[in-house]
């Protein structure tokens, strides 16, 4: 952000953010256009060549400047890029600037860890304030600003200052020993040591892989990547790579989605207890369907993006069980103001076609047996438990001749859990007017649904056209798979990213993360859905406003740096114990 370039007399007019209570007076300041003085000491503010504003200090007829007339946003930037960052900690910002600095500390921390600035002038601090907006810094959680002369010693007493300090180049030139016994070496970018720099991934070109590399890259992280080989783990070259690649890069963790990459005998296991190497294996799918039988590592800590699964990952035998849900990468999802209206009503995904006769195959059985399953997926779907009922699976077991002590009833369940998101679709779906639908997904869906082939469109490619299609839906539809009873699915942060509109199942877990009826419209039936749908595309203006303030919410709270943050701060507590 630039400040007004006309004159000094019109800047000051620009003034935007107020001073504390009594600050003026406690200090004797004298304030003039963009030049504040205090006693002999006197801070202003000069015009540079790109419209930006540089700070300068003169005293005793010594005149420093302490930022860069030319681009001081871009010269923070870089000063806190080179910063060894760990975001799941404080810091301690020696030297306020223009506030710059402190702008990209608070996109880059997470949100818990505390952000605090020492300024010794406060001629410098007023400078800053007045010039700047700093509503939003102010208004973060652990917050704090403390403004000189320090004459009495560190201002915070017993409590204890972040254990990260970041000092201003300019600060420690020429106001250093303003600052009461703080250690330039420990200022000198002193981590704790315990603290997480390299990360090994683990990928297979699967979900989320992008997300994580980007959102590692900007906390700055250290990585390395294990290109997983199914089939492979354990055996052969796969193995024996893995190992070679831990003993060069020495990482400090790693990371892997859904358990890629561990095995059902628990070799993997085994590996990361030997080397003592923590594990973060993200769970964005049902952990039932994934986990095998054997007594996980200690070393393995998991996060599941859906709560519920919480007690059943305990009960497999995780130490270290933490609710990390999705997000949305802001690289893809984000608005675009060009972006004009050209569908009502929008769903995206397919009829679960492929999925139903894949588990058919896996398990011997033929179509005819498809009533029963749909049956069984009604009360699946009616019901509050994760799995289809132990009686329910016991007698189709029964009755299609399925051994137990096989994949059986693992893959019988899983049919039946996505029998039932194609019911809970299609009851939602055939609700609303089939005039106003465009469904995107498999080509099963017109006659599925008696509507044209024109109102269906193919799969979308997930990072180059659906941001744009949901972008031009008046209405974004989202039906929340079976197998999420009150977890929340990809598209709750994906379409808010777009700044466009979503109508939602109602999930439990969507309350504790956005405001219910300011940032996200509900709905708990096949009635409710088409009846709020028929609604908001009668009210423009109310769309919008929820749009944009579900934007605001997943902007500064719903990123995937956010949630890699959160992470890291989970494990370097984990590693600590």
């Amino acid at each position: 952000m630039s400040v007004p370039t006309d004159s000094a007399n019109d800047f000051a007019k620009n003034f935007t953010y107020s001073l504390p209570p009594d600050f003026k007076d406690a200090h004797a300041l004298q304030i003039e256009g963009c030049r504040i003085g205090c006693g002999s000491a006197v801070a202003a503010l000069e015009p540079g060549p790109q419209g930006y504003y540089g700070l300068s200090h003169t005293e005793n007829g010594r005149t420093v400047r302490l930022t860069s007339a030319v681009n001081p946003a871009a010269e923070d930037r870089t000063l806190v890029d080179k910063f060894p960052l760990d975001p799941t900690r404080g810091v301690l910002c020696l030297g306020l600037g223009l506030g710059y600095c402190l702008e990209e500390l608070n996109a880059r921390l997470a949100p818990e860890a505390p952000l605090w600035v020492m300024e010794s002038r406060p001629e410098l601090a007023a400078v800053a304030l007045m010039s700047r907006d700093f509503s939003k810094i102010m208004a973060r959680p652990g917050f704090r600003l403390f403004i000189g002369p320090f004459n009495n010693g560190l201002p915070w007493g017993e409590e204890n200052a972040p254990d990260q300090i970041l000092a201003r180049p300019g600060t420690v030139r020429h106001f250093h020993s303003e600052y009461p016994a703080l250690s330039y070496q420990r200022a000198a970018f002193t981590r704790h040591e315990k603290a997480i720099k390299k990360v090994l991934v683990f990928q297979s070109d699967y979900y989320l892989d992008r997300e994580i590399a980007g959102s590692l890259k900007m906390l700055g992280q250290e990585t390395a990547v294990w290109h997983f080989q199914r089939g492979l783990t354990g055996l052969g070259d796969n193995y024996r790579e893995l190992l070679g690649l831990i003993k060069g890069f020495r990482p400090d963790m790693v990371l892997t989605v859904n358990h890629l990459g561990f095995d059902g005998e628990g070799m993997m296991d085994d590996l990361f207890s030997r080397l003592k190497l923590p594990v973060a294996s993200w769970f964005v799918d049902s952990p039932i369907f994934i986990l095998g039988e054997n007594r996980p590592s200690e070393y393995v800590s998991v996060f599941s993006w859906d709560s519920d699964y919480l007690e059943p990952l305990r009960a497999k035998g995780f130490e270290s069980v933490n609710y990390l849900p999705l997000a949305a990468d802001d690289r893809f999802f984000h608005p675009y103001h060009l972006a004009r209206p050209e569908r009502d009503i929008a769903f995206v995904g397919d009829t679960l076609t492929a999925a139903t006769f894949k588990y058919l195959d896996k398990l011997g059985l033929s179509e005819s047996i498809l009533d029963k399953i749909d049956a069984a997926a009604a009360g699946f779907l009616a019901g509050p438990g994760l799995l289809p009922a132990d009686e329910m699976i016991a007698s189709l077991m029964k009755e299609t001749g399925l051994k137990a002590g096989s994949d059986s009833r693992p893959n019988l369940e899983a049919l039946i859990t996505w029998r039932a998101s194609r019911l809970w679709r299609l009851k939602i779906l055939s609700a609303l007017p089939k005039e106003s639908l465009t469904l995107a997904g498999d080509d099963n869906w017109p006659a599925l649904m008696n509507i044209p082939a024109g109102q269906c469109l193919p799969p979308l490619d997930y990072y180059s056209e659906l941001p744009g299609f949901y972008r031009t839906s008046r209405i974004n539809l989202n039906i929340t798979s079976a197998q999420m009873k009150s977890g929340l699915n990809q598209r709750i942060f994906d379409v808010p990213a777009c700044g466009a509109f979503l109508l939602t199942d109602q999930r439990e877990q969507l309350n504790a993360l956005f405001e219910a009826g300011r940032e996200v419209i509900t709905y708990s039936s096949p009635e409710e859905a088409r009846d709020l749908a028929a609604w908001y595309l009668n009210h423009g203006a109310a769309r919008e406003e929820i749009s944009n303030a579900a934007y605001e919410r997943v902007k500064n709270q719903h990123l995937y740096h956010h949630r890699l943050a959160e992470m890291l701060r989970s494990m370097r507590r984990t590693m600590d114990r």
